[in-house]
């Protein structure tokens, strides 16, 4: 009797569960339990102004679509400002600076720069506003806000709880906060650089802003300290200083890397050339941007491999320079044509010489059939070096300062790029390749 009822207890719940599941209107689509970004904010009792403030502003449906890592300021963290005095507009781009697109655990978060969905309005062209994420013991945004609940993960990406709320950061902020900037910043605020004060005028949002800023590493600082032979910052007068520091400066636009022009440049100070990535100063010293596009609300910032200097009256940097003409014979072979220097880099005429190249000579090829021959140079495993083709590993190196344009192909070779070199080839005609030895 006992089995018997156990039997029919049994049998009785599956029918009544069979006969749910013919009832469920969703039978055989799977249940998704993982609320949306914004549900995990609606959910929390520690978000409820960022959650009134979304609402206010529309942007809670937003953010109920496409995938998302929000950056969550808590209550507390809200009492900490006040936006009484923002127009609606104002407060929505401060909410969509800690919202960016796609989604990124905190494993996955690097020491670097990310874009936010919030705008630049000085330039009218509406540039997404850059965040300087640090990761270290902990993860800090824009230098202020710390990451405090990580990993809040919903439907459509990730919610992190941060303790501060991220404000729109101005030019001075990414100097103050990115360590690789604190020479730059020891220099901007120096205490007989008051006369220009740089951390009022690359704050401000009023006239002459938008800026346009050359921002040298520290790397670029201790360069230029090693090249005029001195100690340290003290050994620059103030004076020269403030010169030095203008020309990095560009007032009245926010130039990003797109609308970059080769020609001469008008900054605050004196004039530099600009080709393509490479400038060049008043003393004749390269100076390659490293690093663009790091987008503040007042101003943009272009990170460069060393000091802008002023004429300062420098003797110009001598390179020994070699210019060659580099032919091709159909698509069975380059020769060279002509050498002008003091280089007997290979024999003339010769059909896949082998090159002899000496570190820290400047190289000027003209390569004559270069749309039909693309030129590269190729280490021992066949990877690009510098190449009119593809996209060679020392093609940004500041000191090697390739230049490739229709026929033109000009390197500096360094001792990195002369360890790596093994032959020149055609991208092409395999055919066409000859070894490069070296001389140091």
């Amino acid at each position: 009797m006992k089995n018997y009822f156990t039997t029919f207890i049994l049998l009785t719940l599956f029918t009544v569960n069979l006969t749910g599941c013919y009832n469920d209107d969703n039978a055989g689509e799977p249940i998704n339990n993982e609320p949306t970004t914004f549900e995990i904010i609606q959910e929390s009792t520690e978000h409820t102004i960022l959650e009134q403030l979304l609402t206010d502003t529309g942007l809670d449906a937003a953010l109920n679509s496409g995938t998302f890592t929000i950056f969550a300021p808590t209550d507390e963290a809200f009492g900490n400002i006040d936006t009484s005095g923002l127009t609606d507009a104002e407060v929505e781009n401060i909410l969509l600076n800690h919202v960016v697109e796609s989604a990124a655990e905190s494993s996955n978060l690097q020491t670097s720069y990310l874009n936010t969905l919030a705008t630049e309005t000085g330039s009218g062209a509406e540039n997404n506003l850059s965040l300087y994420v640090n990761v270290g013991a902990s993860i800090t945004l824009n230098g202020n806000a710390t990451v405090t609940g990580p990993d809040n993960f919903a439907s459509n990406g990730v919610v992190h709880v941060v303790d501060q709320v991220i404000t729109l950061p101005d030019v001075t902020t990414f100097a103050t906060v990115d360590p690789s900037f604190e020479t730059l910043l020891q220099a901007l605020t120096r205490d007989d650089q008051q006369e220009q004060n740089y951390v009022e005028l690359l704050s401000s949002s009023e006239d002459p802003a938008p800026f346009t800023v050359f921002a040298p590493t520290n790397d670029a600082f201790a360069s230029l300290l090693s090249e005029l032979d001195i100690e340290d910052l003290a050994g620059i007068d103030g004076e020269t200083l403030t010169s030095v520091l203008n020309t990095h400066v560009i007032a009245g636009a926010n130039i990003t890397s797109s609308d970059l022009e080769d020609g001469t440049v008008e900054t605050i100070g004196e004039t530099f050339e600009l080709n393509g990535t490479t400038i060049t100063d008043q003393n004749g010293r390269t100076i390659q941007i490293e690093v663009t596009d790091v987008q503040a609300s007042n101003g943009v910032i272009h990170v460069v491999s060393s000091v802008i200097l002023p004429d300062l009256g420098l003797d110009p940097p001598t390179t020994n320079t070699v210019a060659m003409t580099v032919e091709n014979d159909a698509a069975s072979a380059y020769f060279v044509s002509e050498i002008n220097g003091n280089e007997e880099v290979t024999a003339l005429n010769e059909n896949n010489s082998t090159w002899s190249l000496t570190v820290g000579t400047r190289y000027t090829l003209t390569v004559t059939g270069a749309n039909a021959h693309p030129f590269e140079l190729r280490n021992t495993s066949g990877d690009a070096l510098l190449s009119q083709s593809n996209e060679g590993s020392f093609e940004n190196d500041g000191d090697v300062n390739f230049v490739t344009d229709g026929q033109q192909f000009d390197f500096t070779l360094t001792s990195e790029l002369a360890n790596e070199i093994a032959d020149y080839v055609c991208t092409v005609h395999g055919a066409m390749r000859g070894d490069v030895t070296i001389n140091e």
